[in-house]
């Protein structure tokens, strides 16, 4: 699907993870400010308890947003490997539970292109469901970022950006207030062209 955006003249493309529940609603889509893109993220889960109570698995997605300038800056000066300090991090609504964890970040002052999401399908009436539960991020050099989040689920397959785009916003399908809360359960990132 394309659209044109707020952001500038260019074009922007969605992908999205492929749907395994669909609880809750969509919420706002928020965007990296004009001439930066996303590079790494950060979750919010919440842990499996594996007893009797309401798990909800992934409550949040942070994307780190950086300019190509910035990037280069502490790749050059400071290694592959170096953090960059984000100039924002945008989510979109998050869910109620959970404790944020690590930071992940594109190597080598590459960005975000791809996304893949761990989701578990509906397990019944009669069981606790969590919806998702980890994401990965694909970078344009290669690499595949994996999340600190909860094993429960399937990994879907890869959603990537077209060729030539990268990652510079999101929009979460967020299920709150119902007898088993599955919080986070679909996800859909946008793909900006680099000016």
């Amino acid at each position: 699907m394309a659209f044109y955006c707020v952001r500038a003249i260019s074009k922007l493309f969605t992908i999205e993870s492929t749907e395994i529940t669909n609880w809750g609603k969509w919420f706002e889509y928020n965007e990296c400010p004009l001439g930066s893109f996303v590079y790494g993220f950060q979750l919010k889960v919440e842990t499996t308890m594996n007893d009797i109570s309401d798990d909800t698995g992934l409550n949040g997605i942070f994307l780190l947003c950086s300019t190509p300038a910035a990037r280069r800056f502490t790749y050059e000066f400071f290694g592959p490997y170096a953090p960059t300090p984000p100039s924002n991090a945008i989510s979109s609504r998050v869910g109620n539970f959970g404790e944020y964890r690590n930071v992940w970040q594109c190597a080598g002052g590459s960005f975000a292109i791809g996304l893949e999401l761990r989701s578990q399908e509906p397990q019944g009436i009669f069981w606790d469901d969590t919806a998702a539960n980890n994401l990965r991020i694909h970078c344009n050099r290669g690499k595949i970022l994996e999340g600190d989040g909860e094993e429960l689920g399937e990994w879907s397959g890869a959603a990537l950006c077209p060729h030539g785009y990268i990652i510079c916003g999101i929009q979460t399908q967020i299920e709150f207030a119902a007898f088993d809360q599955t919080a986070l359960n679909n996800v859909r990132m946008g793909c900006c062209e680099p000016f």
